[in-house]
This record gives structure tokens, sequence and C-alpha cells, in this order.
């Protein structure tokens, strides 16, 4: 028998012996009307008392009739007292015995408090183990989301913590935390006023002060765009976890929002303990129940060198201030230097301008300094150029292009061309410029054409490969092979290169496939022309790289193996042993050339330095190539890509300046400067000169 058929078996049983205690009463009270004695009186009535004998019989029935609707009363109000003990008695049988666990457990449960024991975030350390990012010891003030609508609670906190009260107000109401938890109303909170909310309890009522750690960044921007930053977990995401997460976030955890943060952030997190507590009635903790110590996050080794980082970032910064002083190019304020390790992709230093400091964005941010770090004006300092950057690449494509014209046959070991700064071979209507025009750069073979940049043979490159396409009339354009665009594919270009760390891009290489979607609202503008392949056998036209991208291509050439960039080096133990370290990836495709093809690209590349110089000072021998390209609307960008030492490569370093002019004398200072520091060498101060058109 269930216990809720009990339960109303009970009540009819309680309800019945009720009813019967009723009768019983009733029966025994007439019992003992009929044997007590009745004297009555014999006195004459008074006819003055009594007017008539239909007045006397009209009160004997009015006696009567009350009398019966007194007993009916007495009935009803019998079976309510029937019914209201028989309820008593069921609720009481199902609280003491039915459900006796459920409200035993409560109980235990309203004198236990449960406190979760936060774990501190791992550490980010360079190759040296210098920390990048560590923690510190924080105070913080917080309160429950309902003191928001006491507003003079917001007031006196306002004075006191010197925050504008809607602000308060704000981080009150923000649910990011969770509805439950306790919100951060101010971190980092100095001890005076601490100690000045502690002495006053009745004016602060409600409001806590709890020990915290934060993110810390002992080097200020350094390196910020490579790192990143944290911030508190959201509601969004809070509401979008599966339940399956090896560690499950809580309202209030901080989680990496970008850069390295973001990127190695389950190594990172640690795992949050917990504390059981006893309280008394007042909620004051009497006694530990039970404990379980959290976990702290592992610290991560990058392959960044903070010495070396901290150099590029003043090189690349001193590099823009001179350009916009010397030159006079106030345009020019961005740009990005990076430097790699060509044995196995480990990027050293990636420097990218304008920067931030990620401890303004760690502690939560305005919504003006969210607006003015992703604003035109300021040129989105939260952009990491290095990564997210697109540019032609202007003629530092074109040691690519000279392997692919090798390869395809479009170039033989004795192909010169005379170049008198003009090539017109579609006709003068159609006709391009060579960076020199209005001079030529005489009669030049590969090598050659290599050093001095001559576009007009590179023009020719791409005509052939454009003919090559063209002859297959019969097919359509979408379905014509394409061997200049798939053999710059196999470098790496137009797609991720797959770096540890978020927001790549994929760069472009233009197709007549891409160019028929891409202004299909244009259909004169959509058919694929020979000035589309020409442009970008120059790396110009619709062809675009990310720096990374172009970086590791250059490294890929030196070392003669396409490996993935990559940031992470290793993971360090509780005692601080290198653990999980990184095995070099190589990409998924790989570049195919003959090695006397890549001899003669090399000693085209070496050319270059020793024609520009400003390398004398580098102990090691450089090879490299400059670029100088065309951007609609804006100055021209400078580039320089170089690899030392040039036979036995070991790093390999790009810089590129937007808006900064040539190539050979803006840029490649940055790439001077670079190798300098890594050489320990002094490489004089930085000049910059006008530009001087180089391509």
């Amino acid at each position: 028998m269930s216990a809720y058929l009990l339960s109303g078996l009970l009540a009819l049983v309680v309800f019945a012996l009720v009813v019967l205690a009723y009768f019983i009463a009733r029966y025994l009270y007439k019992n003992r009307r009929k044997k007590s004695v009745y004297k009555p009186s014999f006195v004459r009535a008074d006819k003055d008392m009594i007017k008539d004998t239909e007045q006397l019989r009209g009160s004997a029935s009015l006696k009567d009739r009350t009398s019966k609707q007194g007993r009916g009363r007495f009935y009803a109000f019998g079976v309510l007292i029937a019914a209201v003990f028989g309820t008593l008695t069921v609720r009481l049988w199902g609280l003491q015995i039915l459900e006796h666990e459920k409200y035993a457990k409560l109980s235990n449960e309203n004198m236990i408090v449960q406190v979760s024991l936060p774990a501190n975030r791992g550490r980010i350390l360079d190759r040296n183990r210098n920390e990048l990012v560590g923690n510190r010891p924080s105070i913080a003030i917080t309160g429950k989301r309902s003191l928001a609508n006491d507003s003079g609670l917001v007031r006196r906190l306002s004075l006191v913590l010197g925050i504008p009260a809607g602000i308060i107000r704000r981080n009150l109401l923000d649910d990011s935390e969770g509805v439950q938890s306790d919100h951060s109303i101010a971190t980092d909170v100095p001890m005076e006023t601490v100690a000045y909310i502690r002495e006053h309890p009745t004016l602060f009522k409600g409001i806590n002060v709890e020990p915290r750690t934060v993110r810390y960044y002992p080097y200020g921007s350094l390196g910020a765009h490579i790192l990143g930053y944290t911030g508190p977990v959201t509601e969004e995401f809070l509401k979008n976890q599966t339940g399956e997460e090896p560690i499950p976030y809580k309202g209030g955890d901080i989680i990496g929002r970008d850069g390295a943060e973001a990127t190695f952030e389950n190594l990172l997190k640690g795992m949050h303990g917990e504390r059981l507590y006893v309280v008394d009635a007042s909620g004051n903790p009497i006694e530990v129940r039970s404990e379980i110590e959290s976990a702290n996050g592992d610290d991560v080794v990058l392959t960044l060198d903070a010495n070396l980082q901290r150099e590029t970032d003043k090189i690349l910064m001193d590099i823009i201030n001179l350009v916009k002083s010397h030159n006079g190019n106030d345009n020019c304020n961005a740009g990005a230097i990076i430097c790699m390790d060509v044995e196995d992709g480990g990027i050293l230093a990636s420097s990218s301008h304008p920067t931030f400091y990620p401890s303004d964005l760690t502690r939560g941010i305005s919504t003006e300094l969210w607006e003015e770090l992703n604003s035109k004006e300021s040129d989105y300092p939260l952009t990491n150029r290095a990564v997210s950057g697109l540019y032609p690449a202007a003629s530092t494509f074109k040691i690519f292009t000279s392997l692919a014209g090798l390869e395809n046959h479009m170039i033989a070991d004795d192909t010169t061309f005379v170049c008198n700064g003009w090539w017109d071979i579609y006709g003068d209507e159609w006709g391009q410029r060579c960076w020199i025009f209005p001079n030529g750069h005489g009669t030049v073979d590969l090598e050659e054409s290599i050093n001095v940049s001559c576009d007009v043979f590179f023009y020719q490159v791409g005509a052939a490969f454009y003919e090559q396409w063209f002859a297959l009339k019969d097919t359509p354009d979408n379905e014509r092979p394409n061997p200049f665009q798939d053999y710059l594919a196999t470098w790496g270009f137009g797609s991720l290169t797959g770096v540890d760390i978020p927001g790549e891009a994929r760069g472009r290489i233009p197709n007549a496939e891409w160019k028929w979607e891409y202004f299909a609202d244009t259909p004169e503008e959509a058919k694929w022309q020979p000035g589309d392949m020409t442009n970008m056998s120059i790396g110009q036209g619709d062809l675009l790289v990310t720096p990374l991208q172009l970086c590791n291509a250059f490294c890929t050439f030196a070392r003669r193996k396409a490996l993935k960039p990559h940031l992470y080096s290793h993971v360090l133990d509780d005692e601080g042993n290198a653990v999980a370290r990184y095995k070099p990836e190589e990409m998924d495709t790989q570049p195919v050339y003959d090695l006397k093809y890549h001899a003669r690209v090399m000693d085209g590349i070496k050319r270059v330095v020793a024609r520009e110089g400003g390398f004398d000072a580098i102990p090691v021998p450089v090879a490299g190539k400059t670029g100088t390209a065309e951007v609609a609307g804006k100055d021209d960008y400078s580039w320089f890509v170089g690899f030392a030492p040039a036979d036995d490569p070991k790093y390999c370093a790009l810089c590129v300046i937007e808006q900064g002019g040539s190539g050979a004398l803006v840029a490649m200072n940055g790439v001077i400067q670079t190798f300098a520091r890594i050489y320990e060498v002094d490489a004089g101060e930085i000049t910059v000169w006008q530009n001087r058109n180089e391509r």
C-alpha cells in the first residue's frame, strides 16, 4: 500500500472518529437532561401579561424552531471540526512520517553554506621563462543585484569609491557573474577605502570586501596583441555550456578573450575548489564540514623572447614617428614587425602598432574606451596587423612569381627582357609602367630583375600565364586550370597558416572564378583580364597577404620545407619541469621546385641586400627583398622581408609600414634593427627618407 493511500485512509478514520465522538457526546447530553428533576411553578398566569392564547402558542413555536436551528448549527460545526482535525492529522503525518527525510535534508542544507575557492590562472612566460602575464592580489567591493535599487547606498559608494553612481548601478545589475552571485562593484580598491567601509557597516549594509587576484602584465603593452586579455565570462557563454566541459564555468569566472589568453584557455584556467561551512542561525560559520582544494592553472611557455619583443615594439614605433616627423607624413600610423625562428617556425617577436594595454580591458571596459579602440580615427588599436592585416605584397612577392615561372617553364635559363620603363604588349591603351619610369633597367635576366625589382620582366611572366589560360577558350572561365594561382597556394597564400592565435585572416589569390563572384553586381568589371594576371605577378592588383603569411613563406623558402608558425612551446608542471613540448608541424601542402631554381632566386635576393647596403653592421650575410605597395587612395605601403644567415638561415624578419613609402628606405630599417638586436650589434640610428617609388 502506498504512503499517499495510507494518508487518505487515515484522514477518513480520523473524520469518522470525530463524528462518532460528537454523537456520543450528544447522546450523553440528552440522557442527562432526562434524568434531571424539573419542578414546575404553579403560579397563575397574569391576564395582563398574556393577551391571548394565540400569543402563547406563538411563543412556544418560536422556541421550538430556535432549538432546531441551534441543533443544525451544532451539527455543521461538528463536521467542520472533524474536517479540520482530519486535515491537521494528515498534514502532521506527512511532515513527520512521509516527508521526514526531505525536510531533514533541507534543514541540514540551511545549516550548510557552500563557498567556492577560486583557482589562480596560470601564468604566461616567454622562452626564457620571464613572466609576461601573471597574477597579483587585489581587493574587490561586491554586493547583491538588489542593492542597485538602494539609491542612498549607491550614492554613498559613489562618494567613497570615486566612481559615478551610474557605473556602480550598472555593475550591480550586470548578470555576467550570475544573478545570485555577489556582483563586482569595483576592484583594486585602496586600503583606506576598504577600512572606511568596514568601519561603517550600517552605512554600507550588504556590501562585502573580497580578496581576489587580477591579471598582471608586468611589461605594460609589450606584445599586447599576442598575449591578448581576459574578462568576466558572459551570461550568454554560461547558457551555451553543454555540461560536458572538463572544467565548467561559473558566474564571475575569468576567461581569455583574445591572443594567447584565449588560445591556451584550457591550460591556463584552473579548477575551482569548494568549502562547506556549518553556520549558526545568524549565518556565521562555526565549523568546516569539508573542503576540496582548488587547482591552479598551468604555466604556459611561449616561443616569444621578451627582450626581442620589447625591441621590435620600440623599433616599429620609432620608424612610424620618424616617417611622420622627417617625411611629414601624418597618415603613417600603423605597421607590424615579425621575427620567426626559421628552424621550427616559432614566433620570436610579433609587434603591431598602434597597440593597447591589456590591463585596461581585464577589469571590464567602458563603452567610450571600447569605441576608441575600435575606431577608424585611432587606426583600430585592437587589430593585430601581424595576423589580421591584409595588404598587397608588392615586390616581395616576386620571388614566388619567379619560382612559379621557372616551374611552369615560363622562364628559361636564358630568358631576358629589355626594360625601357614601359610595357605595352597588349597595346598602348593597356600599357603598364615599371617603377623606374620614364627610365628603364635595360636588358635583365631573372636574377637581376629580382635585384632591381624590374616590373616589366614580371609583367611578361604574368602575361605568359594569362595567355596559357586564355588559350582554353572552349572551357568555361571557372573551369579552366590556374597553374599560377595553384602554385602560389602551395606556399600558403590564400589560406590560413594555422598559427595558434585567434583572428588570422586568409588573404586572397584572385582568379577568374573569384572575380566573377566578387563583381557579380557589376558584370562589366567581372571579366578576367590580362592586367589581373600581370598585376598579381608583381604583388599588386587584387592579391592580398598577411604579414605572417609572407614571413612564413620566406621561412619556407629559407628552410625548403613548409611548417606551421606557432607560439606554443611547452607547459610547466607544479615543480617547474617542462612537459608537453611542441613538435613542429608541416603544412598540409608543400611547394615543389627544383633546387637549381631555388639557387637562382637565392642569388637574386642576396644581390638585393648587397645593392641596398645597410646590413653592413650585421655579422652574418643576409638575403631579403624590398617592396613598395600601391593602395588606392593612400600613400605607398613599405615592405621588407629577409633572413639570416643567408646560407644557413636561423631567423627571418619582416617589417611593413602602412603609408610609410619606399620599402628600401623605410621598412628595411625595421629588419636591420631587428637583426642588430638578435646579433647584439649596433646598427646605428634609424633613418628614413622620401619615397623612391621602388615597388
